[in-house]
């Protein structure tokens, strides 16, 4: 199980379901939580060649990031003492993804929000770089729902890749406790010339080890259809969690094939546990 979890909290929200849910499966873990607040606009005042004017502008932003901190440390450490989590606060300067990526190595899990295009920093995908880039499983809570809960079904998108082996092993604790695993199968990306032979491999078998009940979804899906097909399982399935590997894609390779991990991370309705 998971004993270190880090949990990112918006310096422009109060409070939001995922840290709800980061203190419930904290919680149930036995984890230590670290809440982490990050103050991107503060970060690029310091940065900037400041001119006449500026040091009145840094000290309101500084006054106004030491208020937003202050308020939050209070109901954070408020809300270890009233739930029995061990944790501690952490307050940060910096674009969210970057300090996310970062801090995160240094913890077990990362719990964010899905991102808001209208309130969250833009031009920057936080959940895909944080699962991306971060090394470490990221859960990706849905902004609006409950999500407090212990997951009982689970989809589990598979198409053999690095990528979803991690995420397979990071879910394993999330997976075992769960009364059911329903697997999506991909097309696999990888090509091992030098192989003329191998023992049959099948995901089935390996999650029957692990999992209560094992069920399948279907397989052969291929990378424009993936992000599509997992929603709809999902939803079809009845699934409250749904697994899988991130890839990160940009520029052109994202204009011409999609991505799985944008469409997933941006529409799901669900919380994803991701890993790359």
């Amino acid at each position: 199980m998971y004993r270190d979890i880090l949990v990112h909290l918006k310096s422009h929200e109060d409070w939001s379901g995922h840290i709800e849910a980061a203190f419930a499966l904290a919680k149930r873990s036995n984890a230590f939580l670290t809440g982490l607040i990050t103050h991107q606009e503060l970060a690029l005042a310091k940065q900037l060649a400041m001119g006449p004017g500026g040091a009145d502008l840094l000290g309101e932003l500084q006054v106004s990031a030491d208020a937003k901190t202050k308020i939050m440390r209070a109901r954070f450490e408020a809300a270890l003492a009233e739930r029995g989590v061990r944790g501690a606060f952490e307050a940060a300067e910096g674009r969210a993804n970057e300090l996310i990526s970062l801090i995160g190595r240094f913890h077990d899990l990362v719990v964010i929000e899905q991102t808001d295009p209208t309130t969250d920093e833009l031009n920057w995908e936080t959940t895909e770089e944080a699962a991306v880039h971060g090394g470490r499983p990221t859960l990706i809570i849905p902004r609006a729902g409950q999500f407090d809960r212990p997951f009982s079904r689970i989809l589990l998108a598979w198409n053999g890749s690095r990528e979803s082996t991690r995420a397979l092993h990071a879910a394993l604790p999330l997976i075992e406790a769960a009364d059911a695993v329903v697997v999506l199968e991909g097309r696999g990306r990888e090509h091992f010339g030098s192989i003329t032979r191998m023992p049959a491999a099948d995901i089935s078998h390996y999650l029957s080890r692990h999992a209560k009940t094992v069920e399948r979804a279907g397989d052969g899906v291929t990378d424009p259809e993936a992000g599509a097909a997992i929603l709809d399982v999902a939803a079809a399935r009845g699934c409250d969690l749904i697994v899988m590997g991130a890839f990160g894609r940009t520029g052109l390779a994202r204009m011409v094939f999609g991505s799985a991990t944008d469409a997933v991370f941006k529409a799901s309705k669900l919380p994803i546990l991701a890993a790359h």
